[in-house]
């Protein structure tokens, strides 16, 4: 502990360093100073962590010492001497943050108890405050966890935890971002906890540094493989799909990651509505589904995407009316709207697998399990009635239906009837999707016929037939039932065989003439999708 005295008599200064042994308690000792502005000046070159201040001295003296160090916000402890025992000097004394007020001379037993007991509280302080900046990130975590988790706070409480946590966030509009990061399949690495965290490090920083232009934001790992980044719209929408698409670029140049980036609407307050915009990025991210990894999903780019008025819709009240039966199966409804849009046959047998068994493991009324089941089909036929307007909740669930829950005799009998509405359901609007807009899917793979071996991506293509990217790869899939790329890879692979049984073309010319310039990444992607290499597969 760095310890100053201050005091304009000479031998105080030469006593003090003389009937305390400063080295043996712990303490370092500074040169002194014969005044308050002295005092200062010493300070910008070497900052006690203790002084030693008498009350008056010539030009500055300790209580304006102390004024002056409580306006500059310096952190220090403070002990008053002084030689008259007036009470407005210790009440000041005290009011400015010292910790004692002794008289001179000092008695060296008194002195040495505040100094070891002042030295004490600084060391037990400063353990404080290094466990705190330990656990600073943890904060700062789950701060922003518990806002994307519906938290709501004042507006000055928010204001004040942003600035002490130092989160660069505002009350001004804002995106959610979500990465999903994941290994690539041809080059899996078996990381321990120590290379795991590395990787979580270097992702973020890779991050940070892609994304530098929009200050406003900060990034967090919610869980394993998947970060967070919330931001504030500072620049253009164009530029923040240039620099999310470059981040999807560099995490895949740098680490050998796959990324699929899912993008919330640009919604108002993160206080009022970090929750639903959260819940925008996570339905943005299910597309992966149909567009595969390394793209930047944008939920605006979905045309048949719910509107923003009926936000309050997402979350819509069980009928059960128990507490935390209500939360989960509201959370369970958020799983089956999500997996309706956006047609996951996998997803929705997961969750009516969730759903029955809740109702059969809670032994919940028979009234009550018909109810639930019930809701849940009027639910998912909501859910497509806002898709397609023109669908009327009467025409998907018909009186005829809903007889048959409320007759059903058993809960297998009953959840046969509600999985198959919700499978129905489920079916119709992939369906619809597809009806009118197979043009779009027979002119692309129309333009790949004739276009296989140009440098083909999914910008150029999905220009060429007017339309986002991230739609038409949606819309393939689900038309195809294949990605774009594997199909693209497909069309390359059928004309490299082709040429491989028609022509004497030897196999770097083949792979050129389909569009691939590394002979051997052809070879080891012709052997994958064929099972031969070209040799084989030519003899």
């Amino acid at each position: 502990m760095k310890v100053m005295v201050i005091d304009d008599e000479a031998i105080v200064i030469k006593g003090l360093r003389m009937i305390i042994p400063w080295e043996e308690y712990g303490f370092e000792w500074l040169p002194p100073a014969e005044n308050g502005r002295k005092a200062l000046e010493q300070m910008a070159c070497t900052m006690p962590n203790l002084i030693i201040v008498d009350c008056q001295m010539p030009v500055m003296g300790g209580v304006e010492l102390l004024a002056e160090i409580r306006n500059r916000e310096w952190a220090m402890k403070s002990v008053i001497l002084s030689g008259h025992d007036e009470f407005d000097y210790v009440r000041q004394a005290l009011q400015l943050g010292a910790s004692d007020y002794l008289l001179k001379p000092p008695d060296t037993d008194m002195l040495l108890e505040v100094l070891v007991k002042i030295k004490k509280e600084w060391e037990e302080e400063n353990q404080r405050y290094r466990q705190l900046q330990e656990n600073m990130p943890l904060i700062r975590d789950r701060f922003l966890r518990s806002l994307l988790e519906g938290a709501r706070l004042p507006e000055k409480l928010f204001i004040e935890k942003t600035a002490y946590l130092n989160v660069p966030l505002t009350l001004e509009p804002f995106r959610i971002v979500l990465l999903q990061i994941e290994q690539d399949p041809e080059m899996l690495r078996d990381f321990n906890y120590e290379d795991q965290q590395l990787m979580n490090f270097a992702i973020q920083n890779i991050a940070e540094e892609t994304l530098q232009q929009w200050e406003k934001k900060c990034i967090f790992l919610e869980t394993s493989g998947k970060f967070v980044l919330i931001m504030h719209m500072t620049c253009s929408l164009e530029e923040l799909r240039r620099d999310l698409r470059q981040l999807v670029m560099n995490i895949k140049m740098t680490l050998k990651y796959f990324v699929t980036v899912g993008v919330s609407a640009h919604n108002g307050q993160l206080l009022h509505e970090g929750k639903m915009a959260y819940g925008q990025a996570k339905m943005a991210l299910e597309y992966k589904y149909y567009t595969g990894p390394n793209e930047v999903i944008f939920i605006d780019d979905v045309d048949w995407e719910m509107s923003k008025s009926r936000k309050k819709s997402d979350g819509q009240d069980s009928l059960i009316t128990e507490a935390p039966a209500a939360e989960d199966l509201s959370t369970a409804y958020e799983r089956l709207r999500m997996a309706l849009k956006i047609g996951n046959l996998q997803e929705l047998e997961a969750w009516m697998q969730y759903f029955f068994t809740e109702l059969q493991e809670k032994e919940i009324a028979i009234p009550l399990t018909k109810t639930e089941s019930l809701q849940a089909m009027i639910y998912g036929a909501n859910v497509i009635s806002e898709l397609h307007p023109k669908m009327q909740l009467d025409q998907l669930l018909t009186a005829e239906q809903i007889q048959c829950v409320v007759a059903a005799a058993t809960l297998q009998e009953l959840s046969q009837i509600c999985k198959s509405f919700l499978r129905y359901l489920l079916h119709l609007t992939v369906e619809l999707r597809k009806s009118g807009r197979n043009n779009v899917v027979e002119n692309v793979k129309a333009m790949l016929e004739t276009q296989f071996a140009s440098n083909l991506s999914l910008d150029i293509i999905a220009k060429e037939v007017f339309v986002s990217p991230v739609y038409l790869s949606f819309l393939f899939k689900q038309v195809e039932g294949i990605n774009l790329t594997d199909y693209i890879t497909q069309v390359r692979m059928d004309k490299a065989k082709q040429l491989l049984l028609g022509s004497n073309l030897k196999t770097y010319e083949i792979a050129n003439r389909v569009g691939y310039q590394d002979e051997k990444y052809f070879s080891r992607l012709f052997k994958k999708r064929i099972g031969m290499t070209p040799t084989e597969f030519r003899q």
